[in-house]
């Protein structure tokens, strides 16, 4: 067994580098290129197109992907509410403020 060299290194440095850019140039979509890139890259593994290299984007990209699909999840963003926990929900007139 070795290393293939384009397959095994180039795969998750092509995924990085695809972060990086879309990190830096799309902030707004960055968690939607990566949701894009690991289902386009399954999707065309599983139907045989694009080979090892293909497949192994998508390996190198899951674990991303998951990762931010759980947070997502977790703090209510897919419902696009705004979490105020431990923040009140709304404002005290007066702050609080006692008079004697």
């Amino acid at each position: 067994m070795s290393l293939d060299w384009k397959n095994d290194l180039g795969a998750p440095l092509a995924v990085t580098a695809v972060n990086i850019v879309a990190r830096k140039f799309l902030p707004k979509y960055y968690d939607w290129v990566v949701y894009g890139v690991t289902a386009a890259a399954y999707v065309m593994a599983a139907t045989n197109r694009g080979g090892q290299f293909v497949k192994n984007v998508g390996i190198a990209e899951l674990p991303l992907a998951a990762d931010k699909l759980y947070s997502r999840i977790t703090t209510g963003a897919v419902s696009g509410r705004v979490q105020r926990y431990p923040a009140p929900a709304f404002n005290t007139e007066f702050g609080g403020l006692k008079l004697d």
